[in-house]
């Protein structure tokens, strides 16, 4: 496996976290890089917006700050598709890889990769939100503004999950991940309520598109090698992007994911076509030139968001749901994230009514939601 890991050019601390334990940890893991301390942020991130290229800049940066906010909340999920129920928690934002597709070069006003160190505030509002919320079940992952296992040789983050969600049955972790960074992952004995999970694509387009990421084979091991650990896997094939050859592109990772992991150990599957803002197409046309995967034909769709029309939706959903069920992946839950009940119907003859069914769908074969 590729164990290629991120570290930045220089770390910035906020005077109000420079003595947290999170922050002291990140500075023993980047002992040898230049630190400032620094008051306040904002004139740091206003210079790195003026730069040429902000998301890159960013990216050579870390800035380890408080959340001033909450840190678990809902995700953020159209009103106008069939949601999942997940929720997530915010420990930290932007993302070391570079994909041409990320969303995140267009949401975020601070492009600097950016570590929440007052973990104190983290655990507190976790323990209410769930304590509140004791008698039913919840899905969480840290996976929505940054990848989960990115920056964890830095931070551990992964290894203070894992344990907090074990005393906690009432929700499911999930951490989501494009790296092989699994070495504090498997130093835990694994708790049923935690899923690791990998963002796929085609070898192709992970190779094009996707930055700094490990191949997809090399994230189909490390997943291989957690599941023997004893810890229950996840994939997403999210973003699907439609390519000539695409058909052979996913087949050959199907293949590559279903004979190399028991597929009980498979907690669930999720399929997302390309979709994106259109204020992100001139991001992507300036950062990535050389990129042809946003001049397919696209529509509006009824979020606002550029998609390919549905008839195309439907075939590369069609094509990769028949490629898992015929590589043995008939019983594992496969669900789709932001499309509508149309989609679910055509392409596995079932629509859920909500959300909550969706959740169902997800968490009741893992034995985790008896509530």
């Amino acid at each position: 496996m590729d164990e290629t890991r991120y570290f930045p050019n220089k770390v910035y601390v906020t005077k109000d976290s420079e003595n947290l334990p999170m922050t002291q940890k990140i500075l023993e893991n980047t002992g040898h890089l230049p630190v400032e301390i620094i008051l306040d942020s904002r004139e740091l991130i206003e210079d790195v917006l003026m730069s040429r290229n902000p998301v890159g800049e960013g990216k050579k940066l870390l800035l380890v700050t408080h959340q001033r906010g909450g840190y678990v909340k809902p995700c953020p999920c159209t009103p106008k598709y069939i949601g999942c129920n997940y929720f997530i928690i915010n420990t930290e934002l932007n993302c070391p890889l570079d994909c041409s597709y990320c969303i995140l070069q267009l949401y975020l006003n601070n492009p600097l990769i950016t570590i929440h160190a007052n973990t104190s505030q983290l655990y507190l509002q976790l323990d209410a939100f769930l304590h509140k919320n004791r008698n039913r079940f919840f899905r969480i992952g840290t996976g929505e503004l940054g990848d989960s296992l990115a920056l964890d040789h830095l931070t551990d983050r992964s290894s203070e999950l894992i344990s907090y969600f074990a005393d906690h049955p009432n929700a499911l972790l999930e951490l989501k991940t494009k790296t092989v960074n699994i070495k504090n992952v498997l130093a835990h004995e694994p708790p049923g309520n935690i899923v690791i999970a990998w963002s796929l694509n085609s070898e192709k387009i992970a190779g094009e598109e996707e930055i700094g990421a490990p191949s997809v084979h090399n994230r189909i091991q490390a997943a291989r090698t957690v599941s023997q650990a004893g810890f229950r896997v996840g994939f997403h094939f999210d973003p699907i992007i439609h390519y000539e050859g695409w058909e052979d592109g996913y087949g050959e990772i199907i293949d590559d994911l279903m004979a190399g992991i028991d597929k009980d150990k498979i907690a669930w599957m999720s399929l997302g076509s390309l979709r994106f803002p259109p204020a992100l197409k001139p991001v992507i046309q300036k950062r990535f030139p050389q990129t042809k995967i946003i001049y397919d034909e696209f529509i509006t769709g009824k979020d606002g968001k550029l998609r390919y029309p549905k008839p195309l939706r439907l075939r590369l959903f069609q094509r990769i749901f028949s490629d898992l069920k015929k590589a043995g992946g008939g019983e594992i839950p496969v669900y789709f994230c932001m499309e509508s009940g149309d989609v679910w119907k055509n392409v596995q003859k079932k629509t859920p009514r909500s959300k909550k069914e969706v959740e169902k769908l997800l968490t009741l074969p893992l034995g985790v939601n008896g509530f």
